[in-house]
């Protein structure tokens, strides 16, 4: 009898495990059927496994074997964009998407590349506050973004099919008459091949699959065009979409580009950090007293920069300060490094406008 009551004082005298104290960390290799995590207590290594694409799994995880903890969670950005990030904090883990050319890389795992590894790379760097993250919109501001999206998909295709049937043309040995020389893709034009009729019947079919296709893509373009001009003159755009297109060279697509990639200017606390994103400035190989400046980065926000640069070429024709500057600079640079200069001088005026909110003015020297 005294032997059980022993006993049931042990039992009622038993701690369980509380990790209130510490934080959890927890590197994702996200795949579309399973996530291989790492986990970091505090800074150091505990375990790793492989589980379920579910939030909900993790979090059940992490609540039996790390009660109470402070449980945070990173993975590189990827094919599934935020929605790991979204699921993740409605279940209470506090995570953040990092840009993977931002993880840290020794030789020896990038020649030994696993699911695991990529995990336990994330995560160390993870505790140890190495990794910065990179900006996540809202869901409905990543939606209207990816309708701008869309439309350069479309875009592409179109530009596909439009290749395919001149490089049809051109194996057949047809030419494009005169009067359509220089207006390819009019109405007329696209009529003009899809009466073209040849002896095989299946490039007849060819040609004619591709005038459908290109109408199609055609009236599927000029829809996206209205849907964007309405979202531009919503009351949530309207105001920057004005500020905009108050720059030369910047019109309905470019501006709603950038309002929808770059959504919130006053995340860039510099132009420096605005053009870092962006991508006008040179890669920079310096050691000592060698300064040595190359190429563009390759790290930039390829579209944007593309837009911004053919911008250039249309405002050194509209504003007379910009003409007077790449006059100066074609003297001492090639006629691609100068617009460069003029799109970054662009670039810095655009970041000014839309912080400060005021239209553009021409003619402004400085």
């Amino acid at each position: 009898m005294i032997t059980t009551k022993v006993k049931e004082k042990e039992v009622s005298q038993r701690i369980v495990a509380d990790f209130s104290q510490f934080t959890i960390y927890c590197g994702l290799d996200v795949h579309k059927k399973n996530w291989n995590v790492s986990v970091y207590v505090d800074g150091l290594f505990a375990r790793r496994f492989q589980q379920p694409s579910n939030a909900e799994a993790l979090l059940t995880f992490l609540q039996s074997n790390y009660p109470n903890g402070k449980y945070k969670a990173c993975y590189e950005s990827g094919f599934c964009g935020f929605s790991v990030q979204r699921s993740l904090q409605s279940v209470g883990i506090d995570c953040i998407v990092v840009n993977a050319a931002d993880v840290p890389q020794t030789s020896k795992g990038a020649l030994s590349k696993t699911d695991s590894s990529d995990s336990k790379r994330i995560a160390e760097a993870f505790a140890k506050g190495l990794l910065r993250p990179i900006h996540i919109p809202l869901a409905e501001d990543e939606a209207d973004r990816n309708l701008i999206r869309y439309r350069k998909r479309v875009q592409k295709d179109l530009k596909a099919k439009k290749q395919i049937i001149k490089s049809t043309l051109n194996i057949l040995g047809i030419s494009i008459p005169a009067q359509h020389d220089k207006s390819y893709w009019t109405n007329n034009f696209i009529q003009w091949v899809n009466d073209i009729k040849t002896q095989s019947t299946s490039t007849n079919t060819t040609l004619s699959l591709c005038v459908g296709d290109v109408k199609g893509l055609r009236k599927r373009l000029f829809e996206i065009n209205k849907l964007i001009k309405q979202m531009a003159d919503s009351d949530k755009y309207n105001a920057r979409h004005e500020l905009l297109v108050s720059v030369p060279g910047i019109g309905l697509i470019t501006a709603m580009t950038m309002i929808t990639e770059v959504q919130d200017i006053k995340r860039f606390d510099s132009f420096d950090k605005f053009n870092s994103y962006i991508g006008l400035c040179p890669s920079e190989f310096s050691s000592g007293e060698q300064i040595r400046k190359g190429k563009m980065t390759t790290r930039c926000h390829k579209e944007l920069r593309s837009l911004i640069i053919e911008a250039a070429w249309i405002a050194i024709r509209h504003d007379p300060a910009l003409t007077q500057k790449f006059a100066e600079l074609i003297t001492v640079k090639t006629k691609k490094r100068a617009i460069v200069a003029i799109a970054k001088k662009l670039l810095s005026r655009i970041y000014s406008i839309w912080y400060n909110n005021i239209k553009y003015e021409k003619g402004i020297v400085k």
